[in-house]
């Protein structure tokens, strides 16, 4: 073969790579609208879907805002502060959410609420190398019992 098609070959390796990968990065974004409290509750109406969805894009803002301001810090006591703003942001914008529902869409509101929190709650997370942790470790040769024979040497 000849070095203009080894090259062109290469380069349209290149490219295809490139495509997947922004492809594959496309479908893996957050989508707002995929966690949506619109899907969790059944029969609503077009204002109360136009109006959810205006309380939830200033509400993200408003919560991206908080996250920024909290990470630029390291003071724990302005870290606690910004994040009891945030709380207090939560709870006045599902309040709001929940005004604008009537009752039994509030108690579909009430337990797709819940069941995000359990599910956010499941005792596991993704770390940064993209492995699920269960917050299992022993630690210290300790064991269960809290009997074993590790021995911390932080003066070692």
């Amino acid at each position: 073969m000849n070095l203009k098609t080894e090259v062109m070959k290469t380069t349209i390796g290149i490219l295809a790579m490139v495509l997947l990968v922004t492809l594959g990065l496309n479908t893996n974004a957050q989508n707002p609208k995929k966690n949506s409290c619109i899907n969790g509750i059944s029969n609503l109406t077009d204002e109360q879907k136009a109006s959810i969805t205006e309380l939830e894009t200033s509400f993200q803002k408003q919560m991206a805002e908080y996250r920024t301001e909290r990470q630029s810090t390291t003071d724990l006591e302005a870290k606690q502060a910004i994040r009891e703003k945030m709380l207090n942001t939560r709870d006045a914008h599902r309040k709001d959410i929940n005004g604008l529902l009537n009752a039994d869409q509030q108690k579909e509101y009430a337990a797709w609420q819940s069941a995000r929190q359990a599910r956010g709650n499941n005792g596991s997370a993704v770390g940064q190398s993209g492995k699920k942790g269960k917050g299992q470790g022993k630690g210290n040769g300790q064991g269960r019992s809290g009997n074993g024979s590790g021995t911390c040497r932080a003066n070692s």
